[in-house]
């Protein structure tokens, strides 16, 4: 596989450029992983009027292949080159790269979940509801305890956190381990039915 690396620059004459009588380009590209460096040597001769003048430019060249292609192979070369006189001290050269020898790597499905924001996260935390079936006593009734999950937020206490739910200290306690709340943490709010 090849791919075709387009390149273009405008470079400045002293004199004013009647015509281009002679010109050449010749390349000092060398590639570092995915990076392509070096220079384009462009030289000739021009008519200004009745005089004739030579031209000499070093153009620096700095360009990236894709990722997506494997580049241990890869070969460098100039596939096309032309210029043109924009204004009369003016003259834009264009030059085609042709990186040859590219293969394209295997295509390897990332399986990246989405982060939510905090806010969301725990709004969506708040909802669930998990029930648990536990043993009150060694008696054929069976006693049951529904809870929610509560994540803290901001501003929130422990009297704010009982007055929501309608219960008291005591029973937050039962099910909870609290010395201090902050941010995030998960708390078990008990239902108690029979």
């Amino acid at each position: 596989m090849q791919k075709i690396i387009p390149f273009k620059k405008d470079v400045l004459f002293k004199k004013n450029i009647d015509e281009i009588t002679s010109i050449s380009m010749d390349h000092h590209l060398t590639r570092e992983d995915y990076q392509i460096k070096g220079d384009f040597i462009v030289e000739g001769e021009y008519a200004s009027g009745e005089e004739k003048d030579t031209f000499h430019f070093e153009i620096p060249y700095l360009g990236y292949l894709e990722e997506q292609y494997d580049v241990q192979n890869v070969e460098l070369d100039i596939d096309d080159f032309y210029y043109e006189i924009i204004d009369s001290k003016q003259l834009s050269i264009h030059i085609d790269i042709v990186a040859s020898k590219l293969a394209e790597k295997p295509l390897i499905e990332e399986k990246v979940e989405k982060e939510e924001p905090q806010e969301e996260r725990i709004e969506k935390e708040e909802e669930i509801e998990e029930s648990r079936v536990i043993e009150a006593s060694p008696s054929l009734e069976e006693a049951y305890i529904t809870y929610k999950v509560y994540i803290v937020r901001e501003g929130d206490t422990i009297s704010s956190i009982l007055e929501k739910y309608q219960m008291n200290e005591e029973q937050l306690r039962k099910y909870n381990v609290i010395n201090e709340l902050s941010i995030g943490d998960k708390l078990i709010i008990p239902n108690e039915q029979n």
